[in-house]
């Protein structure tokens, strides 16, 4: 942090006369000031003050030449000067001292230790005053994708360690804090629980074909309730069923689609998943039906329910033989209505693909139901229904 001694110099009057202000300077709250009276012949004086260029005070034994001060306030200082041949005191020209705040104190967050993958985002505070900037002071190919953003995505090596600065600067100095950031060497393999370090959870994965699934709906984000819509505003948003939070625990949240993206429309996009994982595109969701046992022909029918032969639909449901544990979660629809949870007299389960539909309004998913061995595909309800993710390994 900057500390300065700055030297002014007040030059008196030749006589009594209205008070001159000279030019404003701009000065840094917390500096030193050493005030010097020039140009003085005789008389006593006395330092003033005041904070609003009226009403003035004396400071207390300031009454020689120089007087030293530390000042941390907007305010104006004079020299009164009173000379027994003179009859009136009178004032030198007035000192107006504007301060400049200094920078905020920095905060780069929280270390992030053996994160799995190589991207993370960063977590500093925002500064209020000054301008932050991150940089890498260690560890060797980093990068920082907006070094003026604090909550920055930073992606670095497989086994390395970084350390980086989050620096907030301006005219009157800088204040800076340190974040030891280190990925994990991948020691993951499919079948193992997927711990997803932005919020602590985990999720059971299981191998299906020659892609490794999530074997659970995915449930990050802060909760909307009522009417509210999700919105592309960095935070993620989901709702639980019949708005209450336990749903989203026992069975996953439910996303509009373009959330469940992160408003991107780019076909196998992470979206909200973990880093290292993303949403499956329409492709990827039929190779783990024929994985399971849906013929090619059947997995490209369109809107109509699929693999009954096979009972596809049966394997992939909660107990079935293929791990992949649908829960019969339920929807909620455009207008925010909730339906078909389990235990309802229908019950239905869901997961959004990232393929938009030729009508970009819509979005493809898959629909099981309680009392069906198929699985259905469609493409015929628009983005704005909240339905399940599942995550699927890059």
């Amino acid at each position: 942090m900057r500390t300065f001694i700055q030297n002014i110099s007040i030059l008196t009057l030749l006589a009594f006369s209205t008070a001159q202000i000279s030019v404003a300077q701009t000065y840094c709250t917390g500096d030193g000031f050493y005030l010097h009276a020039e140009d003085y012949i005789s008389g006593s004086l006395q330092w003033q003050y005041s904070s609003d260029n009226i009403n003035w005070n004396d400071y207390t034994s300031a009454t020689e030449t120089v007087y030293n001060l530390i000042i941390t306030e907007e305010i104006y200082i004079r020299l009164q000067i009173t000379d027994l041949e003179c009859l009136p005191s009178y004032y030198t020209n007035i000192r107006h001292i504007e301060l400049q705040p200094q920078p905020d104190n920095s905060n780069a967050g929280e270390d992030q230790l053996d994160i799995g993958g190589t991207i993370t985002t960063l977590n500093a505070n925002s500064p209020s005053e000054g301008t932050g900037f991150w940089s890498i002071t260690s560890g060797e190919g980093g990068n920082i994708t907006d070094v003026y953003s604090n909550t920055s995505t930073f992606t670095g090596a497989v086994g390395t360690t970084y350390t980086l600065r989050w620096l907030i600067y301006n005219d009157c100095g800088y204040a800076e804090d340190f974040i030891t950031i280190s990925f994990a060497e991948n020691s993951f393999s499919c079948g193992d629980i997927l711990l997803d370090t932005r919020d602590g959870q985990s999720y059971p994965t299981v191998e299906i074909g020659d892609k490794c699934w999530m074997a659970a709906n995915l449930n990050i984000g802060t909760q909307l309730i009522g009417s509210a819509s999700s919105e592309n505003n960095s935070t993620i948003e989901k709702f639980c069923y019949s708005d209450n939070p336990d749903n989203c625990i026992t069975y996953g949240a439910l996303y509009q689609w373009n959330e469940a993206m992160d408003y991107s429309t780019t076909e196998s996009t992470q979206g909200i998943c973990p880093s290292g994982w993303h949403v499956p595109s329409d492709q990827e969701v039929k190779e783990l039906e024929i994985s399971v046992g849906m013929t090619q022909s059947d997995a490209d029918i369109e809107n109509n329910w699929r693999g009954i032969a096979e009972q596809v639909g049966t394997k992939m449901k909660a107990g079935g033989s293929s791990g992949f544990e649908v829960l019969m979660a339920g929807v909620r629809t455009s207008s925010g209505t909730f339906a078909y949870l389990e235990g309802n007299s229908v019950e239905f389960g869901y997961i959004w693909a990232s393929t938009e539909a030729t009508n970009t309004a819509y979005a493809y998913r898959r629909c099981w139901r309680t009392s069906s061995v198929a699985v259905g595909r469609y493409d015929t309800f628009n983005k704005f229904y909240s339905y399940p993710v599942r995550c699927v390994k890059d």
